[in-house]
């Protein structure tokens, strides 16, 4: 006897009963429900990356419990909450589950770092360039500098996890024994000044130059921008890298060519400024080929601008900056010497990232997932910019004059408080602007001249110096400390 069913295509509202078409409601609501964030940040961040173009991009053939789109609000929820694990993410997910009547996870956390693992690269470089178009689009002219938007670049680094893959392609310095340190990985950073997000990480071993990772960048520079960099990116290559691009740059003079600089040379401008002509060195650098070299420009125009000024001490230096800008009518030399004070900027940033958001080391254990870490830190971050931005536009503060520590624990304490909104448009539009309103008024407070030491007061409990394999070291009972096995 043949038991397969016959008309198996068929909708359930044709032929069915009663109870297959209330079986099909209960399905196709479950999967909107699964299709919506664990949290309110889903209705939160609603107009920049909206729930129907979310489920049209998600690159899951099904959606379930750990999918991408519940999986990427759990994950930004932990970076919200400064960098918390991934039982936290879970119990997100969890609570969603439960006040939705959904089958709850079990608290095993390893499923959802296996659909943390899943999410796709290019899934979350969608959201990421999505968000910095609501940023770009919303960018005022008081926030650019004479038309230019502005932009920095610098390094920083992240620990890893001490784990053999990690190692492999992150090595922990060369100063260090094996076994007693961790894996280091170099990130550079790309930031525009004019709204705040970051628009580009690269990454590298400790050991590579930050330079030749602030070339992998580059292509993210178009004109009309300008970039502000500290010295170590003052070099021949990169400055016409920059302007083969359409961009210009303001950076601080490398030390050897500020040491060998004759300033009787070039066009004089003014007491201090100077036009030059540079020359292409004669040989080629590490990490370009001959061919590359010889594509670069022969002559370079720069104008050179010193300055005196008193650092943290309250010594008298000397400052000297490089610039493409070369009409000195135009842009002054007091005004880019104040501009590239700016450069700070990305050095809190990074700071914010590091240590407000917990991120001072990526708990992973594979490169490729420390890589996916920090392109949702990046999202996260930019999400969170996108509302410092829009809530600068409605009130008379600047957007880098708000706090972004205010607007994180604003945001983080009370995104949950969303959820109840969805659907609900009206409402929530005006809980938006109320949010907006008190992340307005979380300003930072500028307390110019104040000294902050790199100092610790509280001591450190007395444990030895991990100075050889964690398994060789015996612990002396009652004493805090360890000897090695004879």
């Amino acid at each position: 006897m043949n038991n397969n069913p016959l008309l198996t295509n068929f909708p359930h509202t044709v032929f069915a009963t009663a109870a297959r078409r209330s079986q099909a409601d209960i399905r196709r609501a479950r999967q909107q429900l699964l299709a919506q964030s664990p949290s309110g940040l889903g209705v939160l961040f609603e107009d920049v990356l909206p729930s129907d173009w979310l489920t049209k991009i998600d690159p899951t053939k099904r959606q379930r419990q750990f999918g991408h789109i519940p999986t990427l609000w759990a994950w930004t929820c932990q970076i919200f909450e400064r960098n918390e694990s991934c039982s936290r993410g879970l119990a997100h997910l969890q609570s969603w589950a439960a006040s939705e009547g959904l089958p709850v996870p079990a608290g095993d956390s390893g499923a959802y770092c296996r659909a943390r693992m899943r999410l796709k690269d290019d899934f979350i470089e969608a959201l990421s360039q999505r968000t910095l178009a609501a940023m770009d689009v919303a960018i005022d002219e008081e926030n650019r500098w004479q038309g230019f938007e502005l932009k920095a670049i610098d390094g920083s680094s992240v620990k890893l996890m001490d784990t053999p893959e990690n190692q492999e392609q992150y090595p922990q310095p060369s100063v260090q024994k094996e076994g007693c340190g961790f894996p280091v990985m170099s990130v550079s950073a790309l930031l525009n000044l004019s709204h705040g997000g970051i628009e580009h990480f690269v990454t590298g071993p400790l050991k590579e130059q930050d330079a030749s990772l602030a070339r992998q960048s580059l292509e993210h520079l178009h004109e009309g921008d300008l970039l502000l960099a500290d010295r170590a990116y003052s070099s021949f290559r990169l400055i016409s890298e920059i302007r083969k691009q359409g961009a210009h740059c303001v950076m601080r003079l490398n030390s050897r060519r500020d040491e060998a600089l004759d300033w009787r040379k070039g066009k004089r401008v003014g007491r201090h400024e100077r036009v030059l002509t540079l020359s292409r060195p004669a040989f080629s650098r590490t990490g370009i080929t001959g061919e590359q070299w010889e594509n670069l420009p022969e002559e370079l125009t720069v104008r050179i601008i010193r300055m005196n000024y008193e650092d943290r001490a309250g010594k008298k230096k000397r400052m000297t900056i490089v610039t493409t800008l070369i009409d000195s009518s135009k842009y002054d030399g007091m005004e880019l010497h104040s501009l590239y004070a700016k450069r700070w900027e990305i050095e809190v940033r990074l700071r914010d990232i590091k240590t407000l958001l917990g991120f001072e080391m990526l708990r992973v254990r594979t490169p490729s997932m420390a890589r996916k870490t920090l392109a949702m830190v990046r999202l996260s971050y930019n999400l969170l910019r996108c509302l410092m931005q829009r809530a600068a536009r409605t009130s008379p503060a600047k957007i880098d004059e708000i706090s972004f520590k205010g607007a994180l624990d604003l945001v983080s304490s009370g995104h949950d408080s969303f959820r109840k909104e969805r659907g609900r448009p009206r409402k929530r539009r005006w809980k938006l602007e109320a949010l907006f309103g008190l992340i307005a008024g979380r300003e930072k407070l500028m307390r110019l001249g104040r000294s902050e030491p790199r100092a610790v007061k509280g001591r450190p409990k007395p444990f030895s110096l991990l100075t050889s394999h964690r398994h060789e070291f015996q612990e002396i009972p009652h004493r805090s400390s360890y000897r090695k096995p004879a």
